[in-house]
């Protein structure tokens, strides 16, 4: 019957008919008056019924504020007055609750409940002091749980607040937090684990830093745990903390581990150790080769002593490297590693000098800069090879494609739509022998998105077949600026991108504090902290806040309701918030495209992915800004991000400045400006190709359609000029598209004739077929001009 009642009154919260609601909660008060979770749901209905009117110091405040008359230990009532407290931004009480309860009613359930709920919220200084309370109740844990165990998840808590949340932390905190720490898991030596160690060395490690003497306890507890068994955290610890001038214990323990672990960092500390201990160079690397047999390691471990010991690298170590690796993919990166001991002319007599000299061996010499043969000259003698690879591999081929492509597109200045198309022609030939290859996959993306071509791009990307976390860091070669680029809410392109946001940062991140709450209780103590980064990395993510916001202003053009889109938004600002850490964590890898690209230099054929933090975060307030227009109300936390966000206004693009300016002066100065930024459109001219002519067309005309969607703009006048600007702007659509695609297939055919076609013609290549592409122009033309 309870269940029932509560399953209706939860369903009539979520329908928003907070009448019926009331009434219900009212009935069953009645039945248990004595109830502290129906008197709260009762508080929160009045409020959701009417927040503008909701006295808090009368109603909540009086009852369960930080001085408030009543404690509950019920944990319903606990877990809606947290809800409760965040929702109207009282964060320090919203964990309150937990602490007075667990005051007066000390027990295990209520302080496993108050730390739960603050790894929840990223509460670190809550977290330490409920970790606190059960290192006190530790005898009434449930199964496989002792007190011990809770001191470890206290000292871990100590050491999460001073990482991710040391402007909370006081200055007395400062000294006595870390001393609490040590002492607390110095008191429960002999340690029974390597996951107990970590925590210690951790302590000791972050809480103390440069405390020579804490080092030395370090390295005393890793010594005989490395000799027991190999643990790459104690590795680690070892190697960080045992002084630089302790090199006959750095070369017993390095060596010994060798024996068990082929590591590259111990062989370097085992060959510095050696030379100051005075051992020959010869016999040094002899036993290195002893211990991890004939590796790219031990090879390289020859370099490594010539460099250490002689501060040059001999002819005899870099054969005796390249006689094995001169055709792996690895030889490139491991020989510019030690470029500065290395001339030029040892490199190409020994690399001459290999057997089996291939593609790889050429690629290898080619990314050294010590080839002898152009990019095309290399690729036409390799190009055979493509036919022979295995259909699932990808060829070093790509190598010589991507710089005969950079070299046309990744110019000072923009590059002319020949030199796009060219190197799309490129691409997409070479695609054709050598499908699976990521690095052209992610640059023929990138063009057709740079060209506007979004379904053409959008089909190239679901060969990537990205999921889990690749959403986040790769996605937004194609997702960056979705709403202006391609709006058609039919599409799986847009259909995915709202996939991504509900099932990968809603639902699987949201399952991660579950994950470090699991790690506590396993005490798999080593993964905790970097499960708590990982979490809170993901919540600021750049490219979650950037397909939310594109997602509301995607529902603008197309009139569809935003309010459930809203919610969710304020719902994740709460939690940053909350973490008194409102920015973004920018996880975006442009590596993808090449060790040479940058994110604060990209080349002009990247600008489309010029969506900075700065960027996100005006969008963000833009959508806060409009959600509160219609009511003419002000919130002073907006203001707060407005006045410190002013700085940044003009580092965004252009267009978007314009459409910011325009709601901010409607939000903040009741449209005074409002004529003179409508005149500003035609200061503005329209771009007429690229991904430039969609997004500043549909950045214009979400601003258009919502600014005539307010009934608050009253002036005559003004209405007539919106609309008009409206109807001008969709009058153009047709013309620009059409001018465009003319352009488009006007150069194709230029591919034909001339040096593209020599180019095309010495690879065996044909040019790209101009159809494809147009009909996809044509299909965001449609999609554009019906909004």
């Amino acid at each position: 019957m309870v269940n029932r009642v509560d399953d209706e009154i939860s369903s009539l919260l979520k329908r928003g008919n907070y009448k019926v609601c009331l009434q219900r909660v009212v009935q069953s008060r009645k039945q248990l008056p004595n109830s502290s979770y129906l008197r709260v749901l009762e508080i929160y209905i009045k409020y959701r019924m009417c927040p503008g009117k909701f006295d808090y110091e009368e109603s909540l405040g009086r009852l369960y504020g930080k001085n408030g008359t009543e404690i509950t230990s019920d944990t319903r009532a606990l877990n809606l007055l947290h809800r409760f407290f965040v929702e109207i931004e009282r964060y320090e009480e919203a964990l309150h609750v937990y602490e007075r309860a667990n005051f007066k009613y000390q027990g295990f359930e209520i302080a496993l409940a108050w730390f739960e709920k603050s790894i929840c919220d990223f509460n670190y200084k809550q977290m330490v002091k409920s970790c606190q309370q059960l290192t006190k109740l530790g005898k009434d844990v449930g199964e496989g749980l002792s007190q011990r165990d809770y001191v470890f998840w206290y000292a871990l808590a100590i050491v999460g607040l001073f990482r991710f949340q040391s402007n909370r932390v006081g200055e007395q905190e400062k000294k006595l937090l870390p001393q609490l720490a040590y002492r607390s898991v110095c008191n429960v030596k002999p340690f029974q684990s390597a996951q107990e160690l970590y925590v210690f060395c951790t302590v000791c490690e972050e809480l103390f830093p440069g405390d020579e003497s804490k080092a030395q306890e370090i390295v005393e507890e890793v010594i005989p745990q490395l000799k027991r068994s190999v643990d790459l955290y104690m590795k680690n610890f070892l190697l960080r903390n045992l002084q630089a001038n302790a090199y006959s214990t750095a070369f017993d323990m390095c060596g010994n581990l060798l024996q068990r672990l082929n590591d590259f960092e111990l062989i370097t500390r085992y060959i510095h150790a050696a030379k100051n201990l005075s051992k020959p160079k010869e016999d040094t690397v002899q036993t290195i080769a002893l211990y991890v047999s004939d590796s790219r390691n031990a090879r390289l471990a020859h370099l490594e002593a010539d460099k250490i010991y002689d501060n040059r690298i001999s002819k005899a170590a870099l054969r005796h490297y390249l006689q094995k690796f001169h055709n792996k993919s690895c030889c490139a990166t491991d020989l510019n590693g030690y470029r500065e001991f290395l001339d030029e002319r040892s490199i190409r007599e020994i690399f001459s000098e290999c057997d089996g000299i291939d593609l790889l061996h050429e690629v290898n010499l080619f990314k050294l800069g010590l080839s002898e043969f152009s990019p095309v000259q290399a690729y036409v003698k390799y190009k055979s090879t493509l036919a022979t690879k295995s259909i699932t591999d990808y060829s070093a081929c790509s190598t010589y494609i991507l710089k005969i492509m950079k070299d046309l597109i990744l110019t000072e200045n923009e590059p002319s739509l020949e030199n796009v198309l060219l190197a799309l022609s490129l691409l997409e030939n070479y695609q054709i022998n050598d499908p699976h290859n990521y690095e052209t996959s992610v640059w023929i993306i990138a063009l057709y998105m740079y060209l506007g071509c979004v379904p053409l791009a959008f089909n190239q990307y679901l060969m990537l077949k990205s999921k889990n976390v690749q959403v986040d860091i790769a996605d937004f070669i194609i997702y960056s600026r979705f709403a202006t680029m391609f709006p058609l809410k039919t599409h799986d392109y847009i259909k995915r991108a709202y996939d991504n946001l509900e099932k990968f940062y809603q639902s699987s991140v949201g399952r991660l504090s579950q994950l470090a709450q699991i790690a506590f209780e396993r005490k798999s103590y080593s993964k905790i902290l970097g499960i708590l980064e990982f979490n809170d990395r993901i919540d600021r993510s750049s490219m979650k806040w950037l397909i939310a916001s594109e997602s509301v202003k995607m529902a603008r053009l197309c009139n569809d309701k935003r309010g459930e889109l809203l919610q969710k938004m304020h719902e994740q600002w709460r939690l940053m918030e909350m973490r008194e850490n409102v920015n973004f964590s920018d996880n975006r890898d442009y590596k993808i495209f090449g060790p040479d690209i940058q994110k604060d230099k990209l080349p002009h054929v990247l600008q489309y992915l010029s969506v900075s933090d700065e960027t996100i975060m005006l969008d963000c307030i833009k959508e806060f800004m409009i959600e509160l227009i219609p009511t003419r109300e002000k919130d002073p936390k907006l203001e707060s991000y407005l006045e410190k966000m002013k700085a940044s206004i003009d580092v965004v693009d252009s267009i978007d400045t314009w459409s910011f300016q325009v709601f901010h002066d409607l939000y903040a100065n009741d449209g005074a400006n409002m004529f003179e930024l409508l005149n500003k459109l035609s200061i503005h001219p329209q771009s007429t190709t690229t991904w430039r002519l969609s997004h500043e067309y549909l950045t214009k005309m979400h601003t258009l359609k919502t600014l005539d969607s307010f009934k608050r703009i009253k002036d005559t006048a003004l209405k007539e000029t919106i609309k008009t600007n409206i109807k001008l702007l969709r009058d153009g659509c047709d013309g620009l598209f059409s001018q465009y695609i003319s352009q488009v297939k006007q150069i194709c055919e230029k591919l034909e004739t001339g040096p593209s076609a020599q180019l095309l013609q010495s690879l065996g290549y044909a040019p790209i077929d101009a159809g494809n592409i147009t009909k996809g122009l044509l299909t965001v033309q449609k999609t554009i001009r019906n909004l």
